[in-house]
């Protein structure tokens, strides 16, 4: 007897389709759930440099909206020489920082926009720092150092990290040597399905 078995998925909540397979290998294709988000527009990123001179704090203020859409975040910094990196949850901004960032969708036909708001600035000092985000109050959740002497560094949260909905994040970068910091945060803005 000749039979064959097929596999559906959904696709909406009212349309399923046949689930395609490799016609070489015969393996599954799939994408990764971050993939998706990026064809879905959901995904932003925000890249850039700086070059601090020593004691210098490159300072991220970033607002997360009080919705059920949750920021879904990964980021990754490089550095020239040594410098002290902290991320804390629940800072308080005491005067907005001097630059707006407007972080760009990953899908570049997408007309979809962060939900979120971040501005960020070079401070002469941590006191500078503390004086326009006030970090007394909130949680350090991560925080390391990277790069020393002549060895360049590298710093990576590659597992996502769910930031919490009406909260403040600083990301804060402390040089203790002058030198350039790339920095590369991506994340997804996700609605848990009920």
């Amino acid at each position: 007897m000749s039979y064959w078995k097929q596999m559906w998925g959904k696709i909406s909540d009212t349309v399923t389709r046949a689930v395609r397979i490799d016609s070489a290998t015969h393996a599954m294709e799939t994408i990764e759930y971050e993939h998706h988000e990026i064809h879905g527009g959901s995904h932003y990123f925000v890249v850039g440099y700086a070059d601090l001179a020593n004691a210098h704090v490159l300072d991220f203020q970033w607002t997360i909206p009080d919705t059920t859409k949750w920021i879904h975040w990964t980021w990754q910094i490089d550095t020239e020489s040594g410098l002290l990196w902290q991320v804390y949850e629940g800072a308080v901004i005491t005067n907005p920082l001097a630059a707006a960032i407007t972080p760009r969708n990953s899908d570049r036909n997408s007309a979809n926009t962060s939900s979120t708001t971040m501005r960020y600035e070079d401070q002469a000092n941590l006191a500078a720092a503390n004086a326009d985000t006030n970090v007394g109050g909130a949680t350090l959740i991560e925080s390391g150092i990277s790069g020393a002497g002549k060895d360049a560094g590298n710093a990576i949260r590659s597992h996502e990290i769910i930031l919490k909905q009406n909260t403040v994040y600083c990301l804060r970068a402390t040089a203790n040597a002058a030198g350039y910091i790339n920095f590369s945060m991506q994340w997804y803005e996700h609605t848990n399905k009920g």
